[in-house]
């Protein structure tokens, strides 16, 4: 890859199908600030799933185990308009956000979605921002094992670093099945204070989505290229510590899946990606 870290612009960071979904998101200022960066997710998230017609979004939905017919426009960048969460404060309206969003319905008129976190080359998902803070009073909780440290009344992520409404991230995964680490695999503290922290953000938006009607069935996948070893593992971990329900499920999706549901099977990608570790070019 030559020409330096940064695209010099968005026509050449972006496939033609991509360019007005970034336009899109920067007019609402949900364009990363690393967009144009060689490397960047975002951009490989666009690059991946814009150029897919409705009959590539039902074959990824398909990939996923969801046997819809009808399919919705796909959404990046999905965050709960009604912040139901309740993860806005007064001086940061973030939320958590879904890279690509796909709904649609079965046969059955059954509503499916899809929460699909797109990973190019970061080595894991982001951590609790809350066991971070100098602020947080109640760091014991945070190094007590157990999902939020086994203590919703003190958890500083909940508690929405003091600073707004309580989150509602407890009150949405109640029902979920939680599998703690062990041996090797547990680092002796909250369950989510490192990089579960993300997936599980991700999970209690989708049960927010089934408790309100809004899905039957939710998925919740990970789509990186097939090489990436190192992102894998961290959705294994994910995977084990968030065991699956009859309405939510956790899947993988590799990007050289999805390339072959584009219309030219992945052609203009590979070109603007030919990267050793994608297995590069993809074919129908």
């Amino acid at each position: 890859m030559t020409g330096g870290l940064f695209h010099p612009g968005p026509e050449s960071a972006f496939l033609p199908a991509a360019r007005a979904v970034y336009a899109d998101l920067l007019a609402r200022t949900l364009a990363h600030p690393y967009a144009l960066h060689r490397r960047s997710s975002q951009a490989f998230a666009l690059n991946l799933f814009a150029p897919l017609t409705d009959t590539g979004n039902l074959a990824v939905l398909a990939a996923l185990g969801l046997d819809a017919v009808t399919v919705e426009p796909t959404v990046f960048e999905y965050s709960d308009p009604a912040d139901r969460l309740a993860e806005a404060k007064p001086n940061s309206p973030h939320r958590t956000q879904v890279d690509v969003l796909l709904r649609g319905t079965d046969a059955a008129g059954a509503r499916v979605c899809a929460l699909i976190e797109v990973k190019f080359t970061e080595s894991d998902f982001s951590g609790c921002s809350a066991y971070t803070n100098p602020a947080n009073p109640h760091r014991d909780v945070c190094r007590t094992p157990g999902l939020f440290g086994n203590d919703t009344d003190h958890c500083f992520q909940l508690a929405n670093h003091g600073a707004g409404p309580r989150r509602a991230y407890d009150t949405y995964l109640t029902d979920s099945p939680i599998r703690l680490p062990e041996g090797a695999g547990d680092n002796g503290g909250c369950l989510v204070r490192t990089g579960l922290n993300q997936p599980m953000r991700n999970l209690a938006l989708a049960h927010l989505l089934l408790a309100t009607g809004e899905a039957d069935r939710v998925v919740y996948t990970l789509c990186a290229p097939a090489g990436h070893h190192t992102i894998w593992r961290r959705f294994t971990e994910a995977r084990a510590a968030f065991p699956d329900t009859p309405h939510r499920t956790l899947r993988t999706l590799t990007a050289e899946q999805v390339a072959p549901m584009h219309t030219d099977h992945g052609t203009a990608l590979a070109a603007h990606y030919p990267i050793d570790d994608i297995a590069w070019p993809c074919t129908a």
